[in-house]
């Protein structure tokens, strides 16, 4: 079994250029929040992490325990209580070699713009889609133009025209009181926390419908909201962009709140102490 890297601040990993990992992007990553010296959800995330490497057929010969290990140490050894703490499966040759280590959370906007465009459909019929690998520059370049216009992210469709994510969040909105979001078949990252969200909106008996949608639908929105391992939920207020300008209720929103709170109860309950208090 090959050992996890732990990567400290201020180190450096040795990758061959000739190599996959490096020269392809070849690999699998998981972004996972730590909050309060505590890791959140990471049994799921362990698990869409094999899975993935299974299905991409990279070599993972470690442990759910062992990878745990590994990040405990580093998050001691570092002192943090709040981040993000990064586990990757790289490509080495006929193997793979396991990292772990910690950057600062990925930086949002004081925008609660997003923009949609259909000009770079997803493709739902990739054999990436819905694993989250190294392969992330087109998600980079969309990101980063769109904030370059002042809005905070930008919402896809996929090549059947209908709506799929953004470029790093998966998509919410409430429409006459049911919890709407684009099924999985549609291409998207199975996310961890679009996961956690539905069985919370169950938990409070919220309807909740998984389908495929086209942008129009959202003109009936109610609450449109985003949801990744960085920000938990964060709702938007107008959408605009490929014909759709659409800004949103201000009015008080219950439904959302009773999501946001429930979620941050079970995030307490499914998070690991890595650093007491």
């Amino acid at each position: 079994m090959s050992e996890i890297i732990i990567l400290q601040s201020g180190d450096a990993a040795a990758l061959n250029p000739n190599r996959s990992g490096f020269a392809h992007g070849f690999g699998i990553f998981e972004t996972i929040k730590l909050s309060q010296g505590r890791l959140c959800f990471w049994e799921a995330h362990w698990q869409r992490f094999y899975d993935s490497a299974v299905d991409l057929g990279l070599p993972l010969d470690h442990t759910p325990e062992g990878a745990l290990a590994a990040i405990r140490e580093l998050v001691q050894a570092e002192g943090l209580r709040d981040g993000t703490v990064k586990i990757s499966l790289l490509k080495e040759g006929t193997g793979a070699r396991c990292y772990v280590y910690a950057r600062p959370a990925m930086a949002t906007t004081a925008s609660v713009r997003l923009q949609l465009t259909t000009k770079h459909p997803l493709n739902e019929h990739s054999c990436l889609a819905g694993h989250k690998t190294h392969n992330y520059m087109e998600n980079m370049l969309l990101l980063e133009s769109a904030r370059a216009e002042g809005y905070a992210d930008v919402l896809r469709v996929n090549t059947a025209g209908v709506l799929a994510e953004t470029t790093v969040a998966n998509l919410f909105f409430i429409r006459e009181g049911r919890l709407c979001t684009p099924a999985l078949s549609t291409g998207i990252l199975p996310g961890v926390i679009r996961a956690e969200v539905i069985q919370v909106a169950d938990s409070l008996a919220i309807p909740v419908e998984e389908g495929s949608y086209t942008p129009a639908v959202l003109q009936a929105a109610e609450v449109v909201f985003l949801t990744n391992s960085s920000v938990s939920i964060r709702s938007m207020d107008t959408i605009s962009g490929a014909g759709l300008d659409l800004m949103l209720p201000s009015e008080p929103r219950a439904l959302l709140d009773a999501l946001t709170s429930g979620l941050s109860d079970v995030e307490m309950k499914k998070s690991v102490l890595l650093l007491d208090d």
